[in-house]
């Protein structure tokens, strides 16, 4: 352990100052403020919110950003105090890599998803298993062979096609009643609303207008460049990630995705941490 790493923890502690901790579960970014309520001869205790606490449980780890650091510090997790908010962090290492940089939330599937991929120069499809997704990317798993890993070389082009679980809400336009009581579409097209899960929209003038209809989710269509591949440490599975051309139908289904993926992950933290509150003491 780098002895600095104490120093500057145990000066942010006397300042009062807070850190930030990172996680990332099931492939959302996990990152709330954090008090330094103690720091002993090769530890520190911090305080910090459910949410991050569960995540701190689950990995045995966290990243603790600060504006003054030289990068970003990986901590190992000792114990949590799920009623007092509170965790035990030691073993703190500098990170040379890009922890936390990712602009784009990217979700894993619940559930499997199978989908599709052809390379622009063969006939025959090659199935492969959604590992996460985002709005400008996508991992897949792959059978680790040398044949797919000639095949799926980085900077080639690959079609992709697959069906995300789940319901898609589709904005239309309503119907009206004539004064025949026949029903008219005031609108030749049906209207998809690209919804944010940033950033929603409330309050549009033709809100009134227009009707929701759900229904599941459509299948995707989607060209991508494969950007990198490689075997995952923890999986030990082969997996391409591509950077994809996204179009308007993609962006609207897998922004609604990421979404209700956000709000299960929620769901499930929440439960974890009522579990977690039901054992008396520190957790390990």
């Amino acid at each position: 352990m780098d002895v600095g790493i104490l120093d500057l923890l145990r000066r942010i502690a006397t300042a009062e100052a807070e850190v930030r901790l990172l996680n990332v579960y099931q492939g959302i970014p996990i990152a709330f403020p954090a008090a330094i309520v103690f720091v002993g001869q090769n530890s520190i205790t911090v305080k910090t919110e459910r949410y991050q606490l569960v995540c701190l449980y689950q990995e045995k780890q966290t990243y603790i950003q600060y504006p003054g650091f030289p990068s970003v510090i990986r901590a190992r997790v000792e114990r949590i105090e799920p009623l007092a908010l509170q965790a035990s962090l030691f073993e703190f290492e500098y990170m040379r890599e890009g922890i936390g940089e990712r602009r784009q939330i990217r979700v894993w599937p619940k559930e499997g998803v199978t989908g599709e991929l052809q390379l622009p120069d063969r006939t025959e499809t090659i199935k492969g298993e959604l590992a996460d997704i985002s709005l400008d990317g996508m991992g897949i798993y792959l059978p680790e062979n040398e044949y797919y890993m000639h095949l799926f070389r980085q900077g080639r082009k690959v079609a992709i096609s697959l069906r995300l679980p789940g319901v898609y809400q589709i904005k239309q336009p309503k119907r009206y009643e004539s004064s025949s009581g026949a029903e008219i579409n005031r609108y030749d097209r049906t209207q998809l609303r690209l919804s944010s899960i940033h950033t929603p929209s409330y309050g549009s003038e033709r809100d009134d207008a227009m009707a929701i209809k759900t229904v599941h989710s459509p299948e995707i269509e989607v060209i991508g460049i494969i950007s990198n591949h490689y075997t995952e440490a923890n999986t030990h599975r082969y997996r391409i990630g591509i950077r994809l051309q996204p179009n308007e139908q993609y962006r609207s289904i897998v922004s609604q995705f990421i979404s209700q993926r956000q709000s299960e992950i929620i769901q499930e933290i929440n439960a974890i941490y009522r579990l977690l509150t039901r054992e008396s003491g520190a957790l390990r």
